[in-house]
């Protein structure tokens, strides 16, 4: 029953075989999950190539994690929104391609899927961060965060979310019935590593980001309220200043929400299937529908991300714009 996040998501209560011993339900219509899933698609690929070309043209490494942002949140578009639309149109999880071939896709899927999460969610620990320096520490904010630096930081979100996820080349590979799925027997027991691995993942991929980025946020406003140098501003600049922090406030709220709203519900779901020994909930029309919209709303994050930046960011919506003239 437990997956990880990509196969978490393919998953869909009461399609598959082992799942007999629950009636079968009428979730949501079909047509409706298909078109969800297919604008996902369409703004994630549009939106975030349109960021990653508007930061070559600009060429602002500030604008760095941003972009990198962008990079993963491809990767969960092109490796499994595709996979959820097939499910959705065939009513299976079964993999398309077989044998060894099939192995090597399934494994390299689930893992270029998944580690685009713990780079989008690390990449927003990341931009938060800097912009706690900036107002908290603004000499130290100069002396850390080089050019070098940043590039650094952004190359370590990719090796940290490898090294997370590295054990899917071990245990992800197709069942009897052709189904992407984990497995870590026979070197470990199945039954209890799963779910602590799932647990793992969900603490480090989804909530501790999700705190360090409410706090960091947080500590921001409090610090931009405290503005120490406002009186040595000219009203102009001042009031240049305040605009600024509010659009960063803005935009640090929208972060935060979105996050809240794509994956809060999906957490908790999940965090309860796995601490849970009871399994009659699992029958329940109700909990089908509330899993199946917490499902929907995860996979709807990597459209999220592009449309906060172009309404926040004005550099980008100027490239934007120039792009579209």
């Amino acid at each position: 029953m437990f997956g990880n996040n990509s196969s978490t998501i393919l998953h869909r209560p009461g399609s598959d075989s082992n799942e007999t011993k629950c009636a079968t339900f009428t979730v949501g219509l079909v047509e409706v999950y298909i078109t969800i899933h297919v604008v996902t698609i369409l703004v994630s690929l549009v939106g975030n190539i349109l960021l990653i070309i508007s930061y070559v043209r600009m060429k602002e490494t500030l604008m760095l994690p941003i972009a990198n942002m962008a990079v993963s949140d491809l990767l969960t578009t092109l490796f499994l929104m595709p996979r959820l639309v097939r499910r959705e149109l065939t009513g299976s999880n079964d993999f398309l391609i077989r044998g060894v071939t099939g192995t090597l896709l399934c494994k390299l899927c689930a893992f270029l899927s998944d580690i685009s999460l713990s780079v989008s969610t690390q990449s927003l620990v990341l931009i938060a961060a800097e912009r706690f320096l900036a107002i908290a520490c603004p000499i130290l904010y100069r002396k850390v965060m080089t050019v070098k630096r940043r590039y650094l930081f952004v190359g370590l979100t990719w090796i940290i979310s490898m090294g997370i996820h590295s054990p899917y080349f071990y245990g992800f590979r197709l069942s009897t019935n052709n189904i992407c799925e984990m497995n870590w027997e026979p070197a470990f027991e199945n039954k209890s590593t799963q779910p602590r691995y799932v647990l793992f993942l969900f603490v480090t991929v989804l909530l501790l980001p999700l705190i360090t980025i409410s706090v960091l946020y947080c500590i921001f406003g409090v610090k931009i309220r405290r503005d120490k140098v406002a009186s040595s501003r000219t009203e102009r600049g001042a009031l240049r200043h305040q605009e600024r922090s509010r659009k960063l406030q803005r935009m640090g709220i929208a972060t935060v929400t979105a996050f809240l709203i794509c994956w809060l519900l999906y957490i908790v779901i999940n965090v309860f299937k796995l601490l849970s020994s009871n399994t009659d909930h699992e029958c329940s029309q109700g909990f089908k529908i509330v899993d199946n919209i917490s499902r929907v709303l995860a996979s709807c994050y990597s459209a999220v991300n592009p449309c906060i930046c172009f309404i926040f960011v004005k550099s980008f919506s100027r490239q934007l714009f120039a792009l579209c003239r």
